[in-house]
């Protein structure tokens, strides 16, 4: 279980979030959703210890206080996708992949590769050098396939993608899903969310939670925005 108790986030001296309190569980899909601005991104920068900010609460995964943790600890139990992958042209994916994999297995990874559409040879590319945006989101599927992490934090993977790749991404988060993984999803994408079969939804507005509940909210949000909270 990941858990965050009486967690407020600041940038330098402004408070972003505000005593943020959630539990997720195994085996459960869920939607952090809000406007722009909300939060919801330094939420999850803030679970994996991001510098930039400062935190007061805590965050515990599996009994373990990870609050202060380094963030390359953390990454060991939490995958987390950006919005914005980042592209690092010198340092090629097959030798980032061979270093962090325990079993590394190159036929498995083109296949799966293969199969979600990302080029032939992006083993000998630096990482996501030279790939388009939607083929940025297909290496990030990817990699949250390999590292079989805890949690899983997609932070608008979906956005940019076309048709083929979304069935893709719904098949492979209920794959993770029943594997017992927390899927921590944060998308504005109404009909990928209707799509996806998301346990519990979590409206977060203005910094602080409104709202945790099922995704029923999400067609009266659609219907009458965020002023109902």
């Amino acid at each position: 279980m990941l858990k965050i108790e009486n967690l407020s986030i600041y940038s330098e001296d402004k408070k972003i979030l505000n005593n943020i309190n959630l539990d997720f569980e195994n085996g459960k899909i869920y939607l952090i959703f809000g406007p722009n601005g909300s939060g919801k991104t330094t939420l999850s920068k803030a679970i994996l210890n991001d510098i930039n900010y400062r935190k007061e609460g805590r965050i515990i995964l599996n009994d373990i206080d990870i609050t202060n943790m380094k963030t390359e600890e953390i990454a060991k139990y939490i995958y987390y996708s950006f919005q914005n992958p980042i592209e690092i042209e010198n340092i090629k994916t097959r030798t980032i992949l061979m270093n962090i994999l325990k079993n590394y297995n190159e036929e498995n990874i083109k296949k799966i590769g293969q199969e979600l559409g990302l080029p032939d040879n992006f083993l000998d590319r630096g990482i996501n050098h030279n790939l388009s945006g939607g083929e940025k989101k297909r290496l990030s599927l990817l990699l949250s396939i390999l590292l079989n992490r805890d949690v899983i934090i997609f932070d608008e993977i979906d956005s940019g993608s076309d048709i083929e790749f979304m069935e893709k991404l719904k098949y492979y988060i209920n794959k993770l899903k029943n594997e017992g993984k927390i899927i921590i999803i944060i998308s504005h994408n109404m009909k990928f969310i209707k799509d996806i079969n998301i346990d519990v939804v979590m409206i977060l507005l203005n910094g602080e939670i409104k709202y945790i509940g099922s995704k029923e909210i999400i067609n009266k949000i659609e219907e009458h925005g965020f002023s109902i909270f």
